[in-house]
């Protein structure tokens, strides 16, 4: 059995993301996460758990994964929440059809939320080093453009760092009219948009972002003043 301390751990679950014939792009799934971590036949152990919640009027599976290693006594923790949303519907010539079944759809947004979990206890990047807007080093930067004309056509604009505090501020806002964490505000938001970190919004979702919290604040000071 390997013993390894959590960053090494860490470390060695940084799987990259798959293609299967049936999708066109790479992904990776909580049971490919959980098949790497048993792979390693370490001296940690892992459990993941869910629950429902209801948040905003909406019910959303909560995903919480912990390891632990009761040699070091040493425990780490990650959440992370997906919205159940109605079971999306195809429209075909003959007509609409579910794409699953209620309980197929329930069991597949709880493997969502168990991925982001995992993902997140284990420090697992979502995206490829290059996908990465350059923020520190401009000049390597522009040089980068200069010599690779087509990256900034083919590559997702992000927001900048002032935007990033911006939402943060409105989050902290939100959470604090709502009465509620920041965690679990801030995650609840990232679960409605899809995202991992407040980095990944692009820069044409800012506007969207930023409305929709300041429409939920103005709801959340309006319920307060009835």
């Amino acid at each position: 059995m390997a013993e390894l301390t959590f960053p090494e751990l860490q470390q060695k679950m940084q799987l990259e993301k798959k293609k299967s014939k049936d999708v066109k792009y790479a992904f990776r799934n909580a049971e490919d996460i959980y098949t790497t971590f048993k792979e390693l036949k370490s001296d940690w152990s892992v459990i993941v758990t869910d629950e429902l919640i209801e948040l905003a009027g909406k019910i959303f599976v909560k995903a919480t994964a912990v390891a632990f290693n009761d040699e070091r006594n040493e425990k780490y923790q990650s959440t992370a929440y997906a919205e159940i949303s109605p079971v999306p519907v195809l429209n075909t010539q003959k007509g609409q059809f579910k794409q699953m079944q209620e309980p197929q759809w329930t069991g597949a947004v709880s493997s969502y939320a168990r991925k982001y979990a995992l993902q997140g206890l284990f420090a697992i990047g979502e995206k490829d080093i290059d996908e990465y807007p350059v923020e520190e080093n401009q000049e390597q930067g522009q040089a980068n453009q200069k010599q690779h004309p087509n990256n900034q056509q083919n590559q997702v604009k992000y927001i900048d760092n002032i935007q990033y505090q911006e939402i943060i501020k409105t989050v902290e806002e939100f959470a604090m009219v709502k009465g509620a964490p920041f965690d679990v505000v801030a995650n609840f938001v990232m679960g409605k948009y899809q995202i991992r970190d407040f980095h990944d919004v692009p820069v044409d979702g800012y506007n969207v972002v930023m409305e929709y919290l300041n429409a939920q604040i103005q709801k959340a000071h309006g319920k307060k003043g009835v």
